[in-house]
């Protein structure tokens, strides 16, 4: 694409800005269907909380993820003309946001460095929480029973239900720092960090002339 896009521009058909927005929204059908597709197999087969509502939530975040993801190659494609090392740096950008996104290392066990520098930018981090809220804000879990008559359930979480041999999902969230209610900020700093992505993409195509 953006060979393509250095030779039409050279013959005068368009510029940065078209070729972005419309990069962005020939995209957008095809990362939908592959969210699509994907979710219907994978969300059910994982056993994850069985409601529409639900499903059509970890269809959002994994939507917005791509969305992101392809936001972010299209910055590092700008940026680096050759291919394999385009690659080898949008798989660096992919490994550095995995470890800084809260699934590895939870958030606040991150050193300040880490946390201030990657954490707050990483997309996957917002992904990850929105998904862990999704899961796990709405529902129960059971413990393993007792391995002796008058024994105690033995739960993997702390919580009030653990006298029931039960694990209230919020303390799996309290675990790893996250809080109910802000999917709407999450969302919004999503849109945030895609927009971002595509404007740097579009800087560095105005301002590089070949």
């Amino acid at each position: 694409d953006r060979a393509l896009f250095i030779k039409e521009r050279a013959n005068g058909l368009y510029g940065p800005t078209s070729f972005i927005i419309a990069n962005f929204l020939t995209g957008i059908p095809y990362l939908f269907l592959i969210s699509m597709l994907f979710s219907v197999v994978a969300y059910w087969l994982s056993n994850f909380r069985p409601s529409a509502e639900a499903f059509f939530t970890w269809v959002m975040w994994l939507f917005l993820d791509l969305i992101a993801a392809e936001s972010l190659v299209v910055l590092i494609s700008s940026l680096i003309p050759i291919f394999v090392v385009a690659l080898a740096g949008t798989a660096f950008a992919n490994g550095l946001w995995m470890c800084t996104g809260g699934f590895l290392v939870p958030p606040h066990l991150l050193n300040p460095f880490w946390r201030y520098v990657f954490h707050y930018i990483d997309y996957q981090s917002y992904v990850f929480q929105g998904m862990m809220v999704n899961e796990f804000g709405h529902r129960n879990f059971t413990c393993a029973p007792p391995t002796r008559e008058g024994g105690q359930c033995s739960c993997l979480y702390d919580s009030a239900l653990a006298d029931q041999c039960q694990i209230e999902g919020t303390a799996v969230l309290q675990n790893y720092g996250y809080s109910v209610g802000q999917t709407g900020t999450w969302v919004g700093i999503m849109i945030g960090i895609i927009a971002g992505y595509r404007l740097l993409g579009w800087l560095v195509l105005y301002l590089r002339k070949q």
